[in-house]
């Protein structure tokens, strides 16, 4: 597996395909394992790049109290730069999302389009509180226990909820990885997202990019509105809803991937 030294700690990446670039930014606690049924699909007509976050999967934890959205955003710059890929699509999903749209703030010659999933600029208090019950309760639940009650609840659909299957099926695969998330990476990346949240509202419009905007359409987490809000912020950008939860690129896989896929050809063939 490939590793890079990326600003003083050891960067776990993947690449697989060929063609235009397109790196792949996962959200909070979650490792670059999780963009598999993406890889699958963008790898046959494009490079997929994806790597673990600071303090995620296989890469380091280091020790400071927060890794901020732009550090996160410079990861990912300097990931491109070690790879010598000068311009790169780029798709991040929830907190991956921000650390996309901070990338393109702080390194816009590196980004060719953005696809912002199930993201946000300016989350409300009910999100807010979310995350911080996450982070307090990351401690004190077994990680198992995390999955199936703390998490699944916000990123699933009710549908998904419905087949008793597909529930045990995610449940399976996310146990099955073997470097789970630790408490105090789920804490530093969320410090990161609470103070970034807001911040860049009026810096968006300078965004010049194409941008396609997707979310699920039963999304509680960040809902419809935030993604709405979003699009409007970038000159840019067009909006499309899907079926599911926040995790709809997982529970509507296929559909996720063909818009994605049409999106990035657009933006190739212009």
């Amino acid at each position: 597996m490939p590793y890079a030294i990326i600003n003083k700690i050891r960067m776990h990446y993947e690449v697989a395909g060929a063609g235009d670039p397109v790196l792949l930014i996962n959200g909070l606690s979650a490792p670059a394992a999780n963009w598999v049924l993406q890889v699958k699909a963008l790898s046959p007509h494009f490079q997929a790049i994806t790597f673990d976050n600071r303090g995620v999967g296989e890469t380091d934890l280091p020790p400071e109290p927060v890794y901020t959205t732009a550090q996160m955003a410079d990861d990912a710059a300097a990931l491109l730069r070690q790879l010598k890929i000068s311009r790169a699509h780029v798709v991040g999903a929830s907190m991956g999302g921000t650390i996309a749209q901070e990338l393109a703030l702080r390194h816009p010659r590196l980004v060719r389009s953005l696809v912002l999933a199930c993201s946000w600029a300016q989350a409300d208090a009910r999100f807010l509180h979310t995350i911080e019950a996450w982070m307090s309760l990351a401690y004190r639940v077994p990680v198992e226990e995390r999955y199936r009650y703390l998490l699944y609840p916000w990123l699933f659909s009710p549908e998904f909820f419905s087949r008793k299957e597909n529930v045990e099926a995610a449940f399976q695969r996310a146990l099955a990885y073997p470097h789970q998330t630790k408490a105090e990476a789920l804490e530093r990346q969320a410090r990161g997202l609470l103070a970034w949240n807001g911040t860049r509202v009026k810096r968006l419009s300078t965004i010049r990019v194409p941008t396609l905007v997707l979310v699920g359409r039963d999304d509680i987490l960040t809902p419809a509105h935030f993604s709405r809000a979003l699009a409007k912020l970038i000159r840019r950008a067009r909006l499309t809803v899907l079926p599911g939860g926040h995790g709809f690129f997982i529970e509507h896989a296929d559909l996720f991937n063909r818009a994605v896929l049409r999106f990035l050809r657009s933006v190739r063939s212009k």
